[in-house]
């Protein structure tokens, strides 16, 4: 009797199983424009159209493959609208992940070259992309991973069987991809030629798959068969780009004519025409989301004529993908696997990781996996994990790619007050179980000279160590400038400074974003001078050689998102520091005087110093800088040779090549406010105001002494206006300011680069 029952059923079943049909979704490329999928796969699940198939490219490939290994569309959404893809997507690293210890001394270059010198014929090593891939490389593998491992590497195993495709330019072919690690073959169907770095598979370079083919409605026939098709189109058509629009010329680049034709009677085509949407237009999340959504209801009824025989309830799909993601391994790492490296540098990579044997979570093993991405000696880092069913863990298979050995700085720097200065600089990096810089640079121009020969070793161990020196010549002439907007006179130089100095260094780091260290600093100053401006060319001038040695002690924290136009993070510095000198003075005609003198002395001083920005709603930030400085040293021979070993006051990159004697004093306090406004992620303006307090002033007698004025009998202060626009190219700027009691308190400066100094010997 029950298999009389049995067989009866199964014959009632026979109907609704040969009617059943099977249904595959097309992903098209786009850009932020493809997030208008979410939307169409939204429309879908609510209306019971069940998804069993899905293939697509470049960001097709990324929500194809998002909801191939069980993610909802709410999950989606929360992913691409949160803080963390927008760093994904322009590869800035959050505060968390800046690791200041591998941070070297900032220089004015705008652009370096790395030099191979593996071949015979030096070979030039030129950006390969124009943003870093670090952070979006370990979020696709922590996004995708468990997945991968869940399916057994068989993209027909996920939670919705899945293909994409990419570019092989090794071999000019396209590539479809069904087996494998699915965040490496996600990845390499979305790599946007210049804008992400490609990837290399079986030592082929994948990049997008749009430029062969952005709808691969084909390859979901022939590999999955499905009985309807449903296609969904975010491209737009290639239209002549704007030739001042570099990421519209991208996208046409990319988006090679594709056919998006799909038989109607096997399914149909949902078009966004999103013709006018950037590229890159990732806020713009809801409305495309929005879009897509409302195309899909407009053609539902269609939908449903084709699927007609079949429907999936929503709580049946929500049980589905949380059985599948229950079978997700955790992402816990206990191996690594380092390839493209020497044994020596591999080494050296996993003494940089980790120190012991231990498992670490993903959460761990980002923080150690982007201390390595601030690695100078490193040029590329791609991970990915590759799960171990024996005891349930992962190992991290990491390609590393060396620095060039050799690397060229170029940088440049001009404005309309006549400051010009020109700068050219080399460094030879070598890894082994240490990694080894040896530097040199020459900047010249018309206010600064300077000549650097560096070198610093990195030591990885339980407590990271650096071990750096710096050779520094400096040689400043300051002009007594009457600027106006575009055009100055100048005299000649009434002070000019040729110092020497030898510093060595030794540091460790404290926490992620900071370091202490120590070090010493040997330096011999020239300071010729007069005392007055009012000289004659027939005047001689005033001579004070001082020779000093110092030692020091310093914690410092730095976040800051630009070397000298920040407007976001934080910079901290404290610091003690001891040392004697012996100053050789030697009179010349615009004194009283008539011997030389010689005075030997000792001095100490500490610095307090804080500035930040503090983000406020929308595109407005408030920046603040402090600094507290005091010096015990006793006068020098006369009221010049005592400001200018005296500390300064210079905030900004205007101030930088002017020497404002009534902001130098041994003991001062300096505080300022800066408010921010972004236009976007190049361009801001900002104001900014600050109030100096010398403690006491150093002051000049009527025979050219230098004395201390009353205690807090002055304040003084600045005022500018700025607005900033940082290129790839470099950075753009326009200054307005007043500095109170300069001779010219008025200043106005157009100028292209950054105006950076090496270091003197009593910097820290």
């Amino acid at each position: 009797m029950l298999k009389k029952c049995f067989i009866l059923v199964i014959i009632g079943l026979i109907p609704y199983v040969t009617m059943a049909q099977s249904v595959g979704l097309v992903l098209s490329g786009g850009g932020a424009k493809g997030l208008a999928h979410i939307g169409v796969i939204k429309a879908l699940e609510e209306n019971g159209i069940p998804i069993d198939y899905v293939g697509g490219t470049s960001m097709g490939a990324i929500i194809g493959g998002c909801y191939a290994m069980g993610m909802s569309t709410d999950e989606m959404i929360e992913i691409i609208g949160s803080k963390e893809f927008g760093y994904w997507m322009s590869g800035k690293l959050e505060e968390k992940y800046k690791y200041y210890f591998k941070a070297e001394e900032p220089g004015p270059e705008l652009f370096n070259v790395g030099i191979d010198l593996k071949d015979s014929v030096p070979k030039t090593r030129f950006p390969l992309s124009v943003i870093p891939n670090d952070l979006m490389d370990f979020a696709f593998m922590e996004i995708f991973s468990s997945a991968s491992a869940a399916a057994g590497y068989d993209f027909d195993s996920l939670f919705v069987p899945f293909l994409c495709n990419a570019v092989d330019i090794s071999n000019s072919k396209e590539v479809v991809f069904r087996k494998g690690d699915l965040s490496q073959a996600v990845r390499a169907s979305m790599t946007v030629p210049l804008y992400f770095r490609p990837i290399v598979m079986e030592g082929n370079i994948m990049y997008d798959g749009g430029l062969y083919n952005n709808f691969p409605v084909k390859h979901v026939l022939e590999q999955f068969s499905p009985d309807v098709i449903i296609g969904s189109k975010a491209a737009q058509g290639n239209t002549p780009p704007d030739e001042f629009d570099i990421m519209a010329q991208i996208e046409n680049i990319v988006m090679r004519p594709s056919s998006y034709e799909i038989d109607p009677k096997r399914g149909l085509l949902i078009d966004m025409k999103l013709e006018k949407q950037s590229l890159l237009a990732f806020d713009k999340l809801d409305e495309f989301v929005e879009v897509g959504y409302k195309q899909t209801l407009a053609k539902m009824d269609s939908i449903k004529a084709l699927v007609s025989h079949r429907t999936v309830d929503t709580a049946t799909l929500a049980r589905r993908r949380e059985d599948f993601k229950d079978r997700l391994p955790e992402l816990r790492f206990n191996e690594f696997d380092i390839t493209g490296l020497n044994e020596k540098q591999r080494e050296y990579v996993e003494r940089s990781i980790r120190q012991a044997d231990s498992i670490l979570d993903v959460n761990e093993m980002k923080r150690e996996y982007l201390k390595l991405a601030n690695d100078k000696s490193l040029l590329y880092l791609y991970p990915r994990a590759v799960y171990k069913p024996e005891d349930s863990l992962f190992t991290m298979k990491l390609r590393v790619i060396p620095q060039a050995p050799l690397e060229a700085r170029f940088g440049l720097f001009f404005s309309s007050t006549g400051l010009a200065q020109t700068y050219l600089g080399f460094s030879y990096r070598q890894i082994s179980e240490v990694s080894a810089l040896l530097k040199g640079s020459i900047q010249f121009g018309r206010f600064y000279d300077g000549v650097n020969l560096g070198f610093r070793f990195d030591y990885p161990a339980r407590i990271p160590l650096f071990f750096q020196g710096n050779f520094n010549y400096n040689g400043f002439e300051y002009n007594n400038y009457q600027s106006n907007f575009f055009f100055e006179d100048q005299k000649p130089p009434y002070i000019t400074e040729d110092e020497i100095n030898f510093r060595f260094d030794v540091g460790t780091p404290y926490k992620i974003n900071g370091l202490i260290k120590s070090g010493i600093g040997i330096g011999r100053n020239k300071e010729i001078y007069y005392m007055t401006r009012d000289f004659s060319s027939t005047d001689t001038s005033e001579v004070s050689n001082v020779n000093k040695v110092s030692l020091y002690v310093a914690s410092e924290r730095n976040t800051l998102d630009n070397k000298q136009f920040a407007t976001e993070g934080t910079h901290r510095i404290h610091s003690v520091r001891a040392g004697y000198g012996v100053e050789s003075y030697y009179p010349g005609s615009t004194t009283e005087v008539e011997n030389n003198e010689k005075k030997s002395y000792y001095w100490w001083s500490v610095r307090l110093e804080n500035s930040g920005f503090i983000p406020f709603r929308g595109s407005f930030s408030l920046g603040y800088h402090f600094r507290a400085q005091a010096t015990f040293k006793p006068l020098l021979s006369n009221y010049y040779s005592t400001i200018i070993e005296a500390p300064f006051f210079q905030p900004n990159i205007i101030t930088k090549g002017l020497f404002m004697e009534h902001y130098r004093a041994h003991q001062f306090f300096a505080v300022g406010l800066m408010p921010v406004y972004k236009f976007s992620k190049q361009l801001h303006a900002k104001l900014e105001a600050y109030a100096y307090f010398p403690v006491q002033e150093i002051l000049m007698d009527e025979h050219n002494q230098a004395y201390l004025g009353n205690y807090f009998k002055n304040m003084r202060t600045m005022f500018f206006a700025s607005m900033s626009y940082v290129s790839v190219v470099g950075p753009v700027s326009l200054y307005l300011g007043y500095i109170a009691d300069e001779e010219n308190p008025w200043i106005a400066q157009l100028s292209f680069g950054y105006l950076l100094f090496n270091k003197k010997s009593s910097d820290e």
